[in-house]
């Protein structure tokens, strides 16, 4: 599946259900770096195979390349992905050079899906 992302004309805010499943699995990363740039995330592109992934650029204090290196299960010191699922929906945070880069919400290819509520994601792993 080759994933294309539409960039926006200009930076707009999450959503609610945006925020809310990426502070779920910001809040499961456990590092204040990311709680940090969450408060300033913004979309910049949106994915146009009908999932709800989205780009996002922050600000903020990085996560330092030794923290993700511990965190990713593969010892990557670039990208690391915390995800969980609800029902059909799986939700991903990707972590790319420290920062957070992508919100991935899918339910397979073209599947049109909505942000799934927090309480509802369930088996939560780091990778």
């Amino acid at each position: 599946m080759t994933v294309a992302f539409a960039d926006l004309p200009a930076p707009r805010p999450l959503t609610p259900a945006e925020r809310a499943v990426l502070a779920t699995l910001v809040a499961h990363a456990g590092r204040a770096e990311l709680t940090a740039q969450l408060a300033t995330a913004r979309v910049t592109a949106v994915c146009d195979c009908g999932c709800a992934s989205v780009r996002l650029a922050t600000t903020g204090p990085a996560l330092p390349r030794a923290a993700v290196k511990a965190m990713s299960e593969h010892g990557r010191d670039d990208h690391v992905a915390v995800g969980a699922a609800a029902g059909r929906v799986d939700a991903v945070l990707h972590v790319v050079g420290g920062r957070l880069h992508e919100l991935e919400l899918f339910a397979g290819e073209g599947v049109k899906v909505v942000p799934p509520p927090p309480a509802k994601l369930a088996g939560f792993h780091t990778g």
